[in-house]
């Protein structure tokens, strides 16, 4: 018997490097951010809004790309969507001037939406059910490992600069567009479509992955069943409530380190990198977690045991900086807070393709639009709190924190109510029955 050929395996490898230069590109600017600010004479409000305005696209496109990606393929959009968010970001490194910037970082939002639905169809199309959920964690590393290294690369690539911000732009951009034409010419939508691809991959591929849905163009996405499904909901409020927790440790963790424990610049910088690696140990563990689950326990409950154990996880983390710890105990309860969080990233992929059908990047970026909105509010409502203990940072950033654990008790409840056991297309019609 002819043993399956193993370009599953490559475009698992190529999805995922396109997952770190996302995270390149899009912890850039607040590597920089200072030089940026001085340079360009922005106020800290105009930096702020470069800041969220990211966040507010990504969260808005999540949906339409998606649907384009189920529509016309990875090949075409993934492709388009790569070298466009490169070349807003390659372009920040020559604009001038607040409103252009802007601009280019509102389309790096709206572009870099593209990637994570896409990348679920990828996964969908190329890697057999049983292996999914390992297979979403690999890409969903790329990501975190992108985040784990800008800070160390951009900054070096900074210091060669005369303006010290310019440079990381442009180089990313390019590397960004050149990685498009590549991607571009390798990949296809489905295995059978491939020349590197022998019939016995294509068997173990399509065998599993409903081959004669998996062919057929999407429509508008259904979103009368996606806003009537209860498990689809619960996914999106998990979402929202896993990213407003995670989203402290990239934006005001450096700031509690500096108010409570007076942590010089060097050393805060240092203790904010390690979160994200122990995020990529809770990326590979979820993936497998979650495929086992599905093997040992089924569609109901393998997807969601992950997902909540993570919510769980956080939450305990978060009672833990209550106790006041000194700033190495909280980076350890920080890591343990991105482990955690990250338990459930690839379940929650891997589940969007269980259940998408011909939607799954549809369904997928809905799901993420809401976690993009979670990411979005917390950083304003963290500094709402802690902005009314004027006189005591240390209590006004326990308050954060009690929030923080409450809404993952929320969280690992909701995550209870995920189950892969039904298709989102058609829940009208069934509940119309």
């Amino acid at each position: 018997m002819t043993e399956p050929t193993r370009v599953r395996h490559v475009m698992v490898v190529v999805t995922t490097l396109v997952a770190v230069m996302l995270y390149l590109d899009r912890v850039c600017l607040s590597i920089v951010g200072e030089q940026i600010k001085s340079d360009q004479n922005i106020s800290p409000d105009q930096y702020a809004w470069l800041l969220s305005s990211f966040f507010w696209a990504y969260a808005l496109f999540q949906i339409p790309a998606g649907w384009l990606g189920d529509r016309y393929g990875a090949r075409v959009v993934l492709s388009a969507y790569l070298f466009l968010w490169s070349a807003c970001t390659g372009l920040m490194g020559v604009a001038s001037g607040f409103a252009a910037l802007l601009l280019l970082r509102l389309g790096c939002g709206m572009f870099e939406a593209g990637a994570y639905p896409l990348a679920s169809g990828v996964i969908k199309a190329w890697v057999p059910v049983r292996e999914r959920g390992t297979a979403s964690g690999l890409v969903a590393v790329g990501g975190r490992l992108g985040g784990a290294i800008a800070p160390v690369l951009t900054a070096s690539i900074a210091a060669a600069t005369v303006d010290g911000w310019r440079l990381p732009f442009i180089i990313y951009g390019v590397a960004g567009m050149m990685g498009a034409a590549v991607f571009f010419l390798w990949f296809r939508n489905r295995p059978n479509e491939h020349p590197a691809v022998n019939d016995a991959e294509a068997s173990l591929i399509n065998g599993e992955s409903e081959p004669a849905k998996a062919h057929i163009k999407a429509t508008i996405p259904p979103l009368k069943d996606f806003a009537m499904s209860f498990p689809l909901w619960m996914c999106s409020l998990v979402q929202f409530l896993s990213n407003f927790a995670w989203v402290f440790i990239i934006t005001l963790f450096p700031t509690y380190l500096k108010e409570v424990h007076d942590t010089p610049l060097a050393t805060r910088a240092f203790y904010q990198g390690l979160p994200l690696y122990a995020g990529i140990l809770g990326m590979v563990a979820g993936g497998w977690l979650s495929d086992l689950g599905m093997r040992r326990c089924g569609h109901r409950w393998g997807r969601a045991m992950p997902i909540a154990a993570g919510r769980v996880l956080v939450g305990l983390a978060y009672v833990g900086c209550l106790l006041q710890p000194d700033p190495i105990s909280i980076t350890v309860l920080m890591c343990l807070v991105a482990l955690a969080s990250d338990l459930g990233t690839a379940p929650v992929w891997a589940w969007t393709q269980d259940v998408g059908g011909r939607h799954v990047g549809s369904v997928m970026g809905w799901a993420n639009m809401w976690g993009n909105f979670g990411a979005a509010l917390a950083p304003w409502i963290f500094t709402k709190i802690r902005g009314g203990y004027p006189d005591d940072p240390a209590a006004g950033w326990a308050v954060v924190f009690t929030v923080c654990a409450a809404t993952q008790i929320v969280g690992a409840i909701a995550a209870l109510g995920i189950s892969s056991e039904q298709q989102i297309e058609g829940v009208m019609k069934r509940s119309d029955v």
